[in-house]
């Protein structure tokens, strides 16, 4: 026999994605009128999401967590009135977790008569993987600005791939707790933007940016007897639209209001520990003077994700011996997921 009896319930889940605080600091010293530097401390990459220990799908679930802070030393060089250089090196120190639980698949055992073919019975919370592990990771950046006149202005950016090669322990069933390495490439960002001033009042700001998310193909973990644990991403270069107005209401006050479509890197290999999906961002924001060395940012976002559909082979099943094949039959999981996230933000601006 295969698997256990569970309740639908089991593999409906909420909230997977956990709120978080995401805090961020930058500070520019103009050191002239052709030169300037800067130092930012923040996040460019980051994902988590979380199962319940019980959850029917457990050995695909569980809980995946990628934390990143990113450290960076930039300067900018004003080489005439229309063009301006920038060039910044990043310190990406990244923590990673790892934890998948056998479900319901194996809690009865399986079994073939007269065969002598028995899978002993696996608890569904019993963590067949954990690994977790940290380490730190190096790029830099670059950027152009073209600017036509003090109205209108274009900038091209790009930010380069940083690899994470983590080093921590993982155990799981069978396998004693030991050191084991996992890299993962943080992608490269390509971005393209321009700034257009119509009136004193209204200004209309745009980007385009490439993401090569291609360079994330499969989460592998070693250990010194050899692969522990490997999962097929396959991600694709994706791309975000965006568009947005901004209106001065007075010397005060500034309201903007924007949309953007973020593409989905993931469009032919979903998974539930990452259901990437198409989005749609709905932001507005304010920036209010409060003298003139002081200005405080508000900004809130809405987005919205489409409905899709998730197909995904048990790890569990899959690692079982092909004699048993006849018995367990279909080992894949079927998934609709949808969801959608507020994003609120403020900021203090400070000018010495």
């Amino acid at each position: 026999m295969l698997g256990a009896d569970y309740d639908v319930s089991q593999l409906e889940q909420k909230g997977v994605v956990p709120t978080a605080i995401i805090p961020a600091i930058y500070f520019i010293n103009p050191v002239n009128d052709t030169f300037a530097y800067g130092v930012g401390i923040n996040s460019n990459f980051g994902l988590k999401s979380e199962y319940d220990n019980d959850y029917a799908a457990g050995s695909i679930g569980g809980k995946t967590d990628l934390k990143t802070v990113n450290a960076n030393i930039s300067g900018s060089y004003r080489v005439n009135e229309a063009i301006s250089l920038g060039l910044g090196i990043n310190v990406v120190y990244g923590e990673a977790e790892l934890i998948r639980h056998a479900g319901t698949v194996l809690e009865n055992g399986v079994s073939i008569p007269g065969a002598g073919l028995v899978v002993g019975a696996v608890p569904g919370t019993t963590e067949i993987i954990n690994m977790a592990g940290d380490d730190f990771g190096y790029g830099w950046n670059a950027g152009i600005v073209y600017e036509i006149n003090s109205n209108h202005r274009f900038s091209l950016t790009y930010r380069s791939k940083v690899e994470l090669a983590f080093d921590g322990e993982f155990s799981g069933v069978g396998i004693p707790e030991q050191a084991a390495n996992l890299t993962i490439d943080m992608p490269a960002i390509t971005e393209f933007s321009g700034f257009h001033q119509f009136t004193e009042q209204w200004s209309t700001h745009y980007s385009i940016m490439h993401t090569q998310w291609s360079s994330f193909e499969k989460l592998e973990a070693y250990i010194d007897d050899g692969i522990a644990f490997e999962k097929q991403e396959n991600f694709e270069d994706s791309y975000r639209f965006a568009l947005g107005a901004t209106y001065q209401v007075d010397q005060a006050l500034a309201l903007r209001i924007g949309v953007a479509f973020d593409q989905s890197a993931a469009e032919d290999y979903r998974s539930i520990s990452i259901p990437d999906s198409d989005r749609l961002w709905y932001s507005a924001g304010a920036t209010y003077q409060l003298s003139n060395n002081d200005s405080v940012d508000f900004g809130i976002s809405y987005i919205n994700g489409d409905s899709v559909v998730v197909t995904e082979e048990d790890a569990l099943l899959g690692k079982l011996p092909e004699t048993l094949n006849a018995v367990v039959g279909n080992k894949d999981w079927s998934f609709s997921s949808e969801g959608n996230a507020l994003i609120l933000a403020i900021q203090y601006n400070k000018s010495f």
